[in-house]
């Protein structure tokens, strides 16, 4: 009797261990986290943004055009910093980790600020369904929550760099906060030039 009671204690444990782990009941994984950098160069632009900030979505033109100006001198890196403000960033920044782990994350960044009014989780899986991902595993990853903690990880290493509000931009050790015109990344950019 006390040798079946240890099998089902054993099997108990494992179960609630692996129900943690894997994030929760839809069994998803997520993949490894990755850096998400667009462009290249020496001058690195590091952006703490939220799906749902207007000043965000104001500021996409500008990193476009930065982008392209300073082609081959200039990379952005995109970190995460959804403000409890906004009811649907925090989705919305777990979305686009999940399309991140079937290499579409640039492509559904652009659909989200391109759809600021409507980040609901119905849209966000329609959005991932209009750029061709696996729907299943899409929708299981969003479902689960698994990545809240890469969320979770960009949040904190912003607070680190005292990042209150987004948009929020370093470059190099100069950072710019809010939607700044372009030439306010020019004068920096400019001065970090070799």
């Amino acid at each position: 009797m006390a040798r079946w009671l240890y099998v089902v204690i054993v099997l108990t444990v494992i179960g609630i261990a692996a129900y943690f782990m894997l994030g929760s009941s839809t069994g998803y994984v997520p993949g490894a986290p990755s850096e998400h950098v667009r462009g290249s160069g020496d001058i690195t632009i590091v952006e703490f943004s939220d799906f749902q900030c207007p000043y965000c979505g104001r500021a996409e033109p500008t990193i476009e055009q930065v982008l392209a100006d300073y082609e081959g001198k200039v990379k952005l890196v995109y970190r995460h910093f959804p403000l409890p403000a906004h009811q649907y960033a925090q989705k919305a920044a777990e979305a686009s980790e999940c399309a991140a782990d079937q290499e579409k994350f640039w492509e559904y960044h652009d659909i989200l600020f391109d759809n600021q009014d409507a980040l609901y989780p119905a849209k966000l899986k329609e959005y991932a369904a209009r750029l061709g991902v696996d729907a299943k595993q899409f929708n299981a990853c969003l479902d689960s929550g698994a990545m809240a903690s890469r969320i979770s990880a960009d949040k904190s290493l912003g607070q680190s760099m005292a990042v209150s509000g987004t948009p929020t931009f370093f470059i190099g050790d100069e950072k710019l906060v809010g939607s700044q015109p372009y030439s306010a990344f020019k004068a920096v950019i400019e001065r970090k030039l070799p």
